[in-house]
């Protein structure tokens, strides 16, 4: 049970880490005025994307290649 505590413990920890690195990116890009584009095609971020993930960096046509 400790081990698996444990396991638990550090995917949470990834994930928290993961998500925090993921908002820094998008104040980043806030700051940068490039927010709101696609990292991979340039293009524009479809609103509802964004709406529902506002750390997303890529469009959704990207994001399924």
């Amino acid at each position: 049970d400790a081990l698996q505590g444990q396991a638990m413990a550090k995917e949470t920890a990834r994930r928290r880490d993961n998500e925090v690195a993921r908002i820094a990116d998008a104040l980043k890009r806030i700051e940068e005025g490039e927010y709101g584009y696609c990292l991979a095609c340039g293009e524009q971020i479809a609103a509802k994307r964004l709406a529902l993930d506002p750390t997303a960096a890529v469009c959704v046509t990207c994001a399924s290649a």
